[in-house]
């Protein structure tokens, strides 16, 4: 299906702690508005994600399913896992997802007909595979039809782009050239997500560092309070029960965290949390009490799931580790999620990271949601830019420009094959010669030719991959001159589609300098066959019978008087197996000075030898290769240039 501007764009932030929906028109530039969720408490912008079936009234949601949760046939809560196939995740989900799109469609919240593009989000550290599973998975809810796109994009970019619609990150086209880093403080994880040029990457594989830690331990608190006895009684009758305790718990924490912090230092400070709790055998008042100095010790309680760290430990500990991993410090720190509220998140961020800007958005429990319309609206209206990169990766102009510019790549690895080489390589085997350690002078030649492709083939060789990374990084202002005419027609500024220059040194984890600096040697060993051949007959022809060989071989024959001639001597001693009488008839120290005398004009001679011979057999297959591998790269830095449209 093409998306025009017609399209209507729904953000559903499906997180494990709440879920909320906003709702964007491709065409304008509108903030997206959330949608108001049936049966959803307070304002109606979230539901608590928890979905269940009900014997008489189907699937309910949220606050409804834990109304009276021993009815229910089943119940799910904290179900949102990488695990897209496990029913324990598959089942909840599909359940959800429909009952809300069924409610806000069927209400005439959300329009259901028409073009229509569904944006869910995923945790960052998520593969792009995994996403896609997930988005298939997501269709089956409802969403197969025809006219309805169902897309998945990270988190991270959602909370980044809510940030600067909402105003909070002020110089977004300033990180082209820096870095920020997004701290999601969710119910089951905390995700942190480095952004660099537009690049987002994860900084953390996921930390199991969930708010709702904080909530279990409150109520394992109340179960060990003197009225917990009544509490734990209930939830061994029923099992279902403890979701609804557990929400009674979250709801007495956020409470906390929403007091002033000046009024929680005051004495006889507390917050109070009153919830009847349904059961088969009637209800039960539960009055819930926190006050600072209990929160305190919550806070300090040893967490089993964080290798017996306290909460704010293994809060600090994820940060210091991102801070000792980053060669600089992040120029602006963006917090989002609920629980990114809690009251020691902004200053533990501020004292590990100094100098960084903290951004800390206003309505933190919705911001995923509008940003995945957000994403969805620039998707549709990046179209027409990606069109325009796909365009020119397939007008052969990228090609042109590598082909023009490969005879000096094969110039520059030819000069680094042939540098040295007597040195490394002839002088070495020609005194295993000489001492009769090989047998004949073709044997030299085969040592010298295989012992010199595997120095040029062997992984990770810096001379050559050195080579190929600055040879790659001087097209760049060729490649802006393409890219530019389509960031003019885009008004994205040209610096946007500008290939990041690699670095051999960088950390290989580090996608934006080093995405393939092993490129020259990976082309060089596909064309090991060809290399090899080239070296045998240019060491055969080059060294043996004008080069320094060729000298001794000469002296050799000038010493036992033959009278063929140097060719022909040449040509029978290349298989013989001279005696070492014969090899040893001149002074070792004086034909290694010879050697070394003749050496930059022989090996000047095998560069460019090697030069032209590597152009003529490998030269089509490098400016494929390299052409597609730009290709890819600007592909990938489209993406990211997408997030400049508006």
């Amino acid at each position: 299906m093409t998306e025009s501007l017609d399209t209507l764009v729904v953000g559903f932030d499906l997180g494990d702690g709440e879920t909320a929906v906003a709702t964007v028109p491709a065409r304008g530039n509108s903030v997206p508005g959330i949608v108001t969720l049936t049966g959803a408490p307070g304002n109606g912008q979230q539901h608590v994600t928890v979905v269940g079936e009900h014997p008489e009234h189907g699937v309910l949601v949220g606050a409804w399913a834990l109304a009276r949760p021993f009815e229910m046939r089943s119940l799910y809560i904290t179900f949102k896992r990488p695990q897209i196939d496990d029913p324990e995740f598959r089942v909840p989900a599909l359940m959800l997802v429909n009952a809300v799109r069924a409610d806000i469609t069927g209400n005439g919240k959300v329009a259901s007909a028409g073009p229509r593009r569904w944006v869910f989000g995923a945790p960052s550290g998520w593969s792009p595979e995994l996403r896609v599973r997930y988005a298939a998975l997501l269709r089956e809810a409802g969403l197969d039809e025809p006219d309805v796109l169902v897309d998945v994009v990270p988190e991270s970019r959602a909370a980044m782009l809510y940030s600067r619609e909402a105003g909070e990150l002020t110089d977004w086209s300033g990180l082209q050239h820096g870095s920020a880093l997004i701290i999601d403080v969710g119910s089951s994880t905390t995700d942190y997500t480095m952004v660099r040029g537009h690049k987002m990457q994860p900084a953390d594989h996921g930390s199991p560092l969930g708010a709702r830690l904080i909530e279990r331990t409150i109520l394992d608190r109340l179960l060990d309070s003197p009225d917990g006895r009544v509490v734990e009684d209930l939830l061994q009758e029923t099992r279902q029960l403890r979701p609804a305790v557990e929400m009674a718990c979250r709801r007495l924490k956020e409470d906390f965290f929403r007091s002033d912090q000046a009024r929680a230092r005051m004495p006889g400070f507390a917050v109070y949390n009153t919830e009847r709790i349904h059961h088969p055998r009637g209800s039960q008042l539960l009055t819930l009490e926190l006050t600072a100095a209990e929160m305190a010790e919550v806070l300090a309680t040893p967490q089993r799931d964080l290798g017996g760290k306290s909460w704010p430990q293994a809060f600090r500990s994820d940060l210091e580790g991102i801070a000792a991993r980053e060669k600089r410090p992040p120029e602006v720190i963006v917090l989002t999620g609920g629980a990114s509220r809690m009251w020691f998140i902004q200053p533990t961020v501020q004292e590990i990271f100094p100098d960084s800007r903290i951004v800390v958005g206003k309505e933190p429990e919705v911001a995923i949601a509008r940003g995945l319309a957000l994403a969805g609206r620039i998707s549709i209206r990046a179209s027409g830019f990606r069109e325009d990169v796909r365009a020119l990766n397939t007008s052969g102009d990228i090609e042109r420009i590598v082909t023009a510019r490969l005879p000096a790549l094969a110039e520059q690895i030819g000069a680094a094959a042939a540098d040295g080489m007597t040195e490394r390589h002839v002088i070495p085997a020609f005194r295993r010669w000489r001492n009769g350690d090989i047998v004949t002078l073709s044997g030299l030649a085969d040592q010298v030719a295989d012992s010199l492709r595997l120095e040029l083939t062997a992984p990770g060789n810096p001379k050559i991959d050195q080579i190929v990374v600055d040879w790659q990084n001087s097209l760049i202002p060729e490649i802006d001159d393409l890219t530019r005419p389509i960031c003019n027609r885009w008004h994205l500024p040209p610096e946007a589609m500008t290939l990041p220059l690699l670095d051999v040194s960088a950390d290989p984890g580090d996608l934006n300098l080093r995405p393939d600096v092993a490129q020259g040697t990976a082309l060089l060993r596909a064309l090991a066959t060809t290399i090899t051949n080239v070296i045998l007959a240019v060491v055969g022809v080059a060294l043996l019978a004008t080069g320094p060989i060729g000298l001794v071989v000469g002296l050799m024959a000038a010493s036992v008087g033959l009278l063929i001639g140097k060719e022909a001597a040449l040509e029978k001693a290349t298989t013989s197996n001279l005696p070492l009488r014969v090899r040893q008839l001149r002074s070792e120290e004086k034909l290694v000075e010879r050697l070394r005398a003749e050496a930059p004009a022989k090996e000047q001679e095998l560069a460019t030898m090697l030069a032209t011979q590597f152009l003529a057999d490998g030269g089509p297959k490098l400016v494929a290769d390299i052409s597609r591998g730009i290709g890819d790269r600007l592909e990938s830095q489209a993406v990211e240039a997408e997030l400049l449209i508006s």
